[in-house]
C-alpha cells in the first residue's frame, strides 16, 4: 500500500512559475471570490436537522457532557462539535452557522490555490465544485472540517517520512471530524507505517512519536463515537447498491443527466469513463494501491453502514487527494496519457462546477428547510399564550430548537426545558418516525399546536394528517415547504405543516 516518492515535474502540467507575491496574490483574490460567492448564497440558507441537532449538542451540554456521554447516540467523533461548542458558548448566533463551515472552505480555498501542484484553471475548478462550494460549505457539517484537513495531509504527504509529526497530527484530526474520515485518516496513517518499516525510520523518535500521537487521537475518536448500547439506530444490513450510488454520485451524478432516476447502468460506465484516466496516472505515480484503498474502506463502510448522498463528497476528496500526489509524473507519461488525465479532469471539475452553480441558484430562490420560520410561528404562539404546549411529530421538527432557548415540544422528554436535540435512545417514547399513530396520539393529547414534519413515509400523503387532524377539530394554520438541495435536483422534504385548534367551522382544512 505504500505510495512511492514523487519526483519533481517540469512546469508544462503544474502551475506557472511566477513570484511568490503573485502566487499569493492569485490566492488571495480566489479566497475572496469565494468567500462573496458564499456569502451571497449562504445568507439565504436555512439549516435543517443535521446542521441544528449537532448545534444543539453543543449548546445545550458542558463540554465533558458532549465529548463522553452525547456523541455516543450520534456515532460521530466530536471535532465539529466541539468547534460548535465554543462558538454556541461564546455566544455565536445560530442564524450565522453557515459562516463557519463557509469559512473553512474559504481557508481551504486558499491553500488549494497555494500550494496544489495544479495548473490555475484547475485550482479555481476544484475550489468551485459542487461539494467545496456549496455540501460542505453553505451546509455546516463536519465535511466543512474535511475541505481543510485532507488537502493539508495532500500539502504534508511527500514530507511524511521526513516530517511525520505534522503529518500525524493532521490525520489526528482527519480521525476525529466523522466516522468517514476516521477510514481515510487510518488508511493513510497505516501507509505510513508501512514506509516507516520498509524504510526502516520506524525506530527513530520522531517517527514513533508521530505514531503514538495518531494512536491517541484515534482512541479519542473511538471513545467518542463507539455507539451506546441502547442507541436507536444501527446497522442498516448490508447493500452494495448504497456504496455503488455513492461512488456515481461523488463523480457524475446530478449533472449529465439532470435527474437521480438514472440508471445504474449508466451512471456506472460514465463513473468508469471519467476517472479511468486518473486510475492510470495513479498506478503509474504508484499511488494506485493507497488510492484504491481509501475508496474500497470507504464503499465497504457505505455497504454496511447507513448511507446518504452527501457522504460521496468524502471520496471526492480521496480523488483530489490523490491527483494532488500523483501530479509530478503526470510529465513522465505520454502525450496521450497527460490529455487523456487533462481531458477527464478538465470534464469532471466542470460538471462539479455547473452542479455547483445549480444547487446555488436553488438555495437562492428555494427554501431549503422550514425550521427558522415555524419557529417564528411557534414563539408568537407561545408570546400570545405562555402555557400553550406545543407537540412534535417526526424528528425533522427539532430544526426549529435552535432558534428557540429551550425545548418547547411537551411530548417529548417529559416536557423537559433540556435536551432540545433529539435524543437517539431506543428507551425513550418519541419516535422519530413521522407515524399517523403518532399524530393521532398528539391529537388526542389536547395540545394547542402540533409541528408535523412531512417528511412522511412511503404510502402516505398529507391528506391523511389533515383528515385526521380535522376530524379532531385541528386546522392547518401554517403549510411551510422546505427540501434539502443535492445539485441540480431537490431531495428530501423538509417541510412543517402547524395544526392548531380551529377558531371555527370557516377555517376548517380538512
Amino acid at each position: 500500500m505504500t505510495a512511492r516518492a514523487a519526483m519533481p515535474s517540469p512546469a508544462l502540467l503544474t502551475p506557472a512559475t511566477s513570484s511568490r507575491s503573485h502566487e499569493a496574490a492569485l490566492a488571495a483574490i480566489g479566497a475572496v471570490g469565494l468567500a462573496a460567492a458564499l456569502i451571497a448564497v449562504g445568507s439565504h440558507h436555512e439549516a435543517w436537522f443535521d446542521e441544528a441537532q449537532a448545534w444543539l449538542l453543543a449548546r445545550d451540554s458542558t463540554l465533558t457532557e458532549l465529548l463522553r456521554e452525547r456523541l455516543h447516540y450520534e456515532g460521530s467523533p466530536g471535532l465539529w462539535h466541539a468547534v460548535l461548542w465554543l462558538a454556541s458558548h461564546a455566544g455565536y448566533p445560530f442564524a450565522a452557522l453557515w459562516l463557519i463551515s463557509s469559512a473553512i472552505a474559504v481557508s481551504s480555498a486558499f491553500l488549494i490555490l497555494r500550494a496544489a501542484p495544479f495548473p490555475v484553471w484547475l485550482r479555481f475548478g476544484i475550489i468551485g465544485s459542487y461539494f467545496f462550494a456549496y455540501q460542505y460549505s453553505v451546509v455546516a457539517r463536519s465535511y466543512a472540517l474535511d475541505l481543510l484537513l485532507v488537502p493539508l495531509a495532500a500539502c504534508l504527504f511527500p514530507q511524511r517520512a521526513t516530517r511525520p509529526l505534522p503529518y500525524a497530527i493532521v490525520l489526528g484530526l482527519l480521525a476525529n471530524t466523522n466516522t468517514h474520515s476516521f477510514l481515510v485518516a487510518g488508511t493513510l496513517c497505516a501507509e505510513t507505517l508501512l514506509l516507516g518499516l520498509r524504510a526502516g525510520t520506524w525506530r527513530q523518535p520522531a517517527f514513533l512519536s508521530s505514531m503514538v500521537v495518531f494512536a491517541l487521537c484515534a482512541l479519542s475518536a473511538i471513545l467518542q463515537a463507539w455507539p451506546a448500547p441502547d442507541v436507536s439506530f444501527g446497522a442498516a444490513g448490508i447493500h452494495f447498491d448504497r456504496a455503488d450510488r455513492l461512488l456515481s454520485e461523488a463523480f457524475v451524478g446530478g449533472v449529465p443527466f439532470g435527474t437521480l432516476d438514472v440508471p445504474v447502468l449508466v451512471q456506472r460506465l460514465a463513473t468508469l469513463l471519467i476517472l479511468l484516466p486518473s486510475l492510470v496516472l495513479f498506478h503509474r505515480a504508484g499511488t494506485f494501491i493507497l488510492v484504491g484503498a481509501l475508496i474500497l474502506s470507504l464503499m465497504v463502510f457505505s455497504a454496511v453502514q447507513h448511507a446518504n448522498l452527501w457522504h460521496s463528497g468524502i471520496l471526492f476528496l480521496v480523488w483530489i487527494f490523490g491527483l494532488w500526489i500523483s501530479w509530478p509524473t503526470l510529465n513522465a507519461g505520454s502525450r496521450t496519457l497527460r490529455r487523456l488525465v487533462l481531458a477527464s479532469v478538465a470534464g469532471l471539475v466542470l460538471l462539479q462546477d455547473v452542479q455547483t452553480a445549480a444547487a446555488w441558484i436553488r438555495e437562492v430562490r428555494e427554501p431549503y428547510s422550514s425550521g427558522r420560520e415555524a419557529a417564528a410561528l411557534v414563539r408568537a404562539a407561545r408570546e400570545r399564550d405562555s402555557a400553550a404546549r406545543v407537540a412534535a411529530i417526526g424528528f425533522k421538527a427539532f430544526s426549529i430548537q435552535p432558534w428557540l432557548p429551550r425545548n418547547v415540544f411537551a411530548n417529548y422528554v417529559g416536557g423537559a426545558s433540556n435536551p432540545a436535540f433529539y435524543l437517539w435512545d431506543r428507551r425513550q417514547r418519541f419516535s422519530p418516525r413521522v407515524e399517523l399513530v403518532s399524530f393521532r396520539a398528539a391529537l388526542a393529547g389536547g395540545y394547542d399546536l402540533i409541528v408535523l414534519s412531512t417528511d412522511l413515509p412511503p404510502g402516505l400523503d398529507l391528506d391523511a394528517y389533515r383528515a385526521a387532524g380535522s376530524e379532531k377539530g385541528y386546522c392547518v394554520t401554517a403549510n411551510i415547504p422546505g427540501h434539502l438541495i443535492w445539485k441540480t435536483d431537490r431531495v428530501e422534504d423538509d417541510g412543517i405543516l402547524l395544526f392548531q385548534r380551529c377558531r371555527s367551522a370557516h377555517d376548517a382544512d380538512g
